[in-house]
């Protein structure tokens, strides 16, 4: 999370995607559910047809207990890609500790995601 802020302040110009989402899915990883929700809903909406910020957010409205809110991110998530499934966003989540995967798949699952 250091790195992600110190790289902001020496670039604060940068894309939109690298200075929320990111923020936000390491926030979440630190399970700072409150932190994420915040950025990941800033990014979301400023770049509502991109997946991954609907993804995230959906997994950190449901950590958070906003189950419904995390209902409305993941109709978003199949509303972008109508063919996304947790098995194959599985292949892309990629940690060192199988916890820190098992921690994001939770999330997808609890908004409501499909499995397969």
């Amino acid at each position: 999370m250091k790195v992600l802020e110190a790289n902001l302040r020496f670039d604060p110009f940068q894309p939109l995607i690298y200075s929320t989402s990111w923020s936000g899915f390491a926030n979440y990883s630190l399970k700072r559910y409150g932190e994420a929700v915040r950025l990941l809903r800033e990014c979301a909406s400023r770049l509502p047809n991109l997946q991954w910020p609907h993804v995230w957010l959906a997994g950190a409205y449901s950590q958070s207990g906003q189950l419904e809110e995390a209902r409305a991110e993941a109709a978003d998530v199949l509303r972008i890609n109508p063919g996304f499934t947790i098995e194959r966003y599985k292949c892309l989540v990629v940690f060192k500790n199988p916890k820190d995967v098992e921690h994001r798949l939770d999330g997808l699952r609890k908004a409501g995601l499909p499995e397969t």
